[in-house]
């Protein structure tokens, strides 16, 4: 029995082309395009992911820091208009006040009346005008003609001054009576608005202010005085 072995290239295309068996015409026509590792996507699209993130991060860090400093300049506003509202502080000084002194009277009138070129004598620890000479804290001279009357210390005074505020108080007379006092032989002339400050040796001594009231005719003028004993 003969064998017939039949060839392989029996169906050939045009141009005398071997064709496989099973060949597809889609794999001629649709080349295959540029391929990638599965494993190298992965890496690249966690490569972006991780990019994001940074840039996520390096703008919640501006915003927060931006949200501090508004916070830090508010703070110091604050501050200031506190610390402007804010009262002196320890160290600064402080205004006088009357602690060491009780008031014995206060606003008491007291009337001089005496003749031409005349002495009359008032004292402060009562009060009391046409007191005795010895017992005295001040002494009026009225004068004759154009000259203005004059007050003096008197035996009874320790210390004296002239102060230019009528509402001066204990700690201010006590305080021009150490800086600025009535020397010896010194006076203050008997004017409208005049005020003087006495400071008395009776035991226990007090501090006077004695303010000029109103100034008439001759030998003639209204006082008004306060006192405060001295305690301290």
């Amino acid at each position: 029995m003969s064998v017939f072995r039949a060839a392989n290239n029996l169906n050939k295309g045009p141009g005398d082309r071997s064709y496989a068996i099973n060949h597809s015409p889609r794999d001629e026509t649709i080349p295959d395009g540029p391929t990638e590792r599965i494993h190298d996507r992965k890496s690249r699209l966690r490569r972006d992911r991780l990019a994001w993130l940074g840039v996520v991060v390096a703008v919640f860090a501006l915003i927060t820091s931006s949200i501090a400093v508004l916070a830090s300049w508010r703070a110091m506003s604050v501050a200031r208009l506190v610390a402007m509202s804010m009262p002196a502080v320890a160290g600064a000084t402080a205004p006088p006040t009357t602690t060491g002194f009780s008031v014995t009277y206060a606003q008491e009138p007291l009337r001089v009346q005496v003749g031409c070129s005349a002495v009359l004598f008032v004292d402060l620890d009562e009060p009391r005008a046409n007191a005795d000479e010895k017992l005295s804290d001040l002494r009026y001279d009225s004068r004759c003609g154009q000259d203005v009357p004059r007050l003096t210390l008197g035996p009874g005074a320790a210390a004296g001054a002239q102060v230019k505020d009528s509402d001066t108080d204990a700690v201010g007379c006590q305080q021009a009576i150490r800086t600025t006092p009535i020397g010896p032989g010194g006076g203050v002339q008997v004017r409208k608005g005049a005020v003087l400050c006495v400071l008395t040796a009776a035991i226990p001594a007090s501090i006077s202010l004695v303010e000029i009231t109103d100034v008439g005719t001759t030998g003639t003028a209204g006082m008004r005085a306060t006192s405060w004993k001295v305690t301290g």
